[in-house]
């Protein structure tokens, strides 16, 4: 129907598409224009992802069950910033010191910040600052793992499973890609946790020494690749090498994470510019500049300007062009309100489905004046017609109780 179309001229659609694209299309310019064909990758499992959408750009085994090694520690740090207060001194309890491997020797009854224990299990990978950062959040390693696999099931991360909060190999500790790369979204998005990630050396008091512990960032990425700014490596005999790690180029992050890699550093820097070379975001749809022009029945106008409510953002290949916005529902009665709902678009996505996105009035519409007489005329007969039916039924039993009467006599 006629009044079920998108009131847009061609010539306005095509100046809101070029600005949409000028303004919301993210165009990285120091990698080339690619393919979208996949890379070819050393790991065994893998995934890209934007944070923003959530969308996977590229999956291998992306569900596949495997030993997480020290990405562990990415729900180690996400909890210590949800949970706990950075500049509160911590005391390094024995069992927390013993803790193995990887260290930042760490003596039993050494006093730090809980920042400068995080800062050692982010950047040096420390095992026994991890076990710290977890007694100091919740009393012990045991109630921490609860934390862990609590918080892991609020995000959704469902081939997880931590017995520890330092990644040393153990039967039933493990993760995915996929889970992994959601939880790399949430440490980057934690205002505390993204400058500790992005450091490539800092110091750390040293207790009892007249110099600082000097840590530096194991993700060689960050050294070597200006676009990293993260976020976490991994390693052990079962695990083979991991990475999770986070790219910023022209206003737009994505997130890998490989999994037991060959060659860890060049599958996620592959990977990453991959992506970029890849894909671009757009706006499927604006509240800024997305508009659609919605029918009023019974107005002193018919019709009515209105704006989506929000945005709708998706990655797509650089070859593809995105589906236009249809108008699924744009018919309105009066009288409109300016910001009210006033209609419905329909947004088709890159996987196919559909969203809908409320359309909202960006003017008020009276009812005219014809419609009001209408409408009151409608209701003064409506009135009339029960009154007059009331009066008819009160009438016929009066009649009927005259009519008993003559008999009774």
């Amino acid at each position: 129907m006629r009044w079920l179309t998108v009131v847009l001229r061609r010539s306005v659609h095509r100046a809101i598409h070029a600005a949409l694209c000028a303004l919301l299309v993210v165009l990285p310019t120091r990698v080339p224009a690619a393919e979208v064909s996949p890379p070819e990758l050393q790991c065994s499992a893998a995934v890209l992802i934007d944070p923003e959408t959530r969308q996977v750009l590229y999956a291998r085994h992306p569900d596949e069950r495997r030993p997480p090694a020290s990405l562990t520690k990415m729900m180690t740090a996400l909890l210590v910033a949800e949970k706990g207060d950075l500049d509160r001194t911590v005391v390094v309890s024995e069992r927390a010191a013993a803790v193995g491997e990887t260290s930042m020797n760490l003596k039993s009854g050494e006093e730090l910040k809980l920042r400068h224990l995080l800062t050692g299990a982010m950047l040096a990978s420390a095992n026994d600052a991890a076990a710290a950062c977890a007694e100091a959040v919740a009393g012990s390693v045991e109630d921490f793992v609860a934390l862990m696999n609590r918080r892991a099931a609020e995000l959704g991360l469902e081939n997880t499973h931590f017995t520890n909060p330092h990644g040393l190999h153990a039967e039933d500790h493990y993760s995915s890609a996929r889970d992994l790369a959601i939880l790399g979204l949430h440490v980057m998005g934690r205002a505390e946790l993204r400058p500790i990630v992005r450091t490539e050396e800092a110091a750390v008091p040293w207790p009892g020494r007249p110099y600082d512990r000097k840590l530096r960032n194991r993700n060689r990425l960050l050294q070597h690749w200006e676009a990293c700014d993260g976020i976490k490596t991994g390693y052990t005999a079962q695990a083979g090498r991991c990475l999770a790690a986070s790219a910023y180029i022209d206003g737009w992050r994505l997130i890998c994470v490989v999994l037991d890699s060959e060659d860890a550093w060049t599958d996620a820097r592959v990977l990453l510019e991959w992506g970029f070379a890849s894909f671009y975001k757009v706006a499927l749809v604006s509240r800024e500049l997305t508009r659609a022009t919605v029918q009023v029945r019974g107005g002193v106008r018919e019709t009515v300007q209105a704006h989506a409510a929000r945005d709708v953002i998706a990655v797509i290949p650089r070859q593809a062009r995105p589906e236009e916005p249809v108008l699924a529902e744009g018919v309105r009665p009066a009288p409109v309100t300016a910001g009210e709902p006033c209609g419905t678009l329909a947004v088709t996505m890159p996987d196919g489905s559909r969203e809908t996105v409320k359309l909202v009035a960006d003017a008020d519409v009276p009812q005219s004046p014809w419609a009001q007489m209408l409408s009151e005329q409608w209701s003064l007969a409506l009135l009339a017609a029960v009154l007059a039916l009331a009066g008819g039924v009160l009438a016929h039993g009066a009649a009927s109780e005259a009519v008993g009467a003559r008999r009774a006599r």
